[in-house]
């Protein structure tokens, strides 16, 4: 009895849970939804009924997940936790398996037939994601789990093995506009964090100066941050429609009241409080004693901010900028209500015609640039000494 104790306090609770969620979403939930068509209803698929290879499989991974939790932690610290993103992809690669035969089985070459994933895959990809985090791996090892699964579903996804699920096919029904669309996302959150970071570097740089600086631009960011983005992008479509009627010039280079333009401003400025907030945090923490060594040593001011300023503050810069391409992944998809285009066109366009798989068409790529983009600027802050 007096042995029991220490071994309960041993089992990590997150994984163990995760493990009975995962065994749950084989017995309890709908892992898919077959109907003839888009209009009419249809009827829930389990796991275990529809694929028992799958189901199976998907057994196996989530009870070797809670088996690792059981692990006491020197074991699981330790050796093993170099091999513990291993488990990560097995879940999603079963459920994969699954939805690839199951897909067929149902739907087949029926061209208006639906096969849609139901709520046991996303529950199983919920559970990945947070065993991602939670299991004791580096960004490294998350990173390699990550393109593992991705690359074998790429695989499966260009050998026609999801042909028949619906979600393929209503991208198959979109054509080049998906990538498109997706090329337009990219390009309109790489800008506005690059105008962000500016903007963050030189407000952060400037209010470690100066206090007025200090009061009024971050109290003027923080402002901004409270208003929701959809609203921000209508208050600017009044003035720069103004500008650009008054002015062909501006016109002419394609700054309008609704489009990128707007977008563009209104996410730069959301993008810049995370960075400009780091940055007047490392500056302020930046011991002076170092600044005055350097300044003893005989380096200049370029050299000094060269070799001194920027390792010291460079990791938490990186960290803010980690957040603010985290958030305006996600804040541009409301740029296509004012016709900036992005991902977010076929969200809006799937809730207008109750058509699921469009939305998740735009969401799901938008959650995978969102993790993509906090792995890879997490790796990047490892070399400068930075946590992930």
């Amino acid at each position: 009895m007096n042995e029991a104790v220490p071994r309960l306090r041993r089992l990590d609770p997150v994984l163990a849970a995760l493990a009975l969620a995962g065994l749950g979403s084989v017995f309890l939930a709908p892992f898919f939804h077959y109907a003839p068509n888009r209009i009419v209803g249809g009827t829930d698929w389990f796991l275990l009924a529809a694929s028992r290879p799958a189901a199976l499989g998907l057994l196996l991974a989530w009870l070797g997940i809670g088996a690792f939790a059981c692990l006491p932690p020197p074991v699981r610290t330790a050796g093993a936790a170099r091999w513990a993103w291993l488990l990560v992809p097995l879940p999603v690669l079963a459920a994969l398996a699954g939805a690839a035969q199951v897909s067929w089985t149902l739907a087949g070459t029926d061209p208006v037939a639906r096969v849609t994933l139901g709520p046991g895959v996303w529950l199983t990809l919920l559970g990945v994601l947070v065993a991602g985090i939670s299991l004791p791996s580096g960004n490294l090892s998350r990173a390699v789990a990550l393109l593992l699964a991705l690359g074998l579903a790429g695989a499966g996804l260009a050998g026609g093995a999801f042909d028949a699920l619906s979600l393929v096919r209503e991208a198959r029904n979109l054509g080049s506009s998906f990538g498109t669309e997706l090329v337009r996302h990219l390009v309109l959150t790489g800008v506005a964090v690059a105008a962000g970071t500016v903007l963050g570097l030189a407000l952060g740089i400037v209010a470690h100066r100066s206090p007025t600086w200090r009061l009024g631009g971050f109290l003027t960011l923080n402002f901004l941050q409270t208003v929701p983005s959809l609203a921000l992008f209508g208050l600017l479509i009044l003035p720069l429609a103004w500008l650009s009627s008054r002015f062909p010039l501006l016109r002419a280079w394609g700054i309008k009241g609704i489009g990128a333009t707007p977008a563009l401003i209104a996410l730069s400025l959301y993008a810049a409080l995370p960075i400009a907030r780091n940055t007047l945090t490392a500056l302020d923490e930046m011991p002076r004693a170092v600044l005055d060594a350097g300044r003893g040593m005989g380096m200049s001011g370029l050299q000094l901010g060269l070799g001194v300023v920027v390792p010291m503050t460079w990791p938490a810069v990186l960290a803010g900028i980690r957040v603010a391409t985290v958030q305006t992944v996600g804040n541009t998809v409301v740029a296509a209500l004012i016709g900036a285009g992005g991902l977010g066109t076929f969200i809006f366009q799937g809730l207008g015609q109750t058509a699921m798989d469009l939305v998740l068409l735009g969401t799901l790529p938008v959650v995978a640039l969102a993790l993509a983009a906090d792995l890879v600027l997490g790796l990047l802050s490892r070399p400068m000494g930075a946590r992930a």
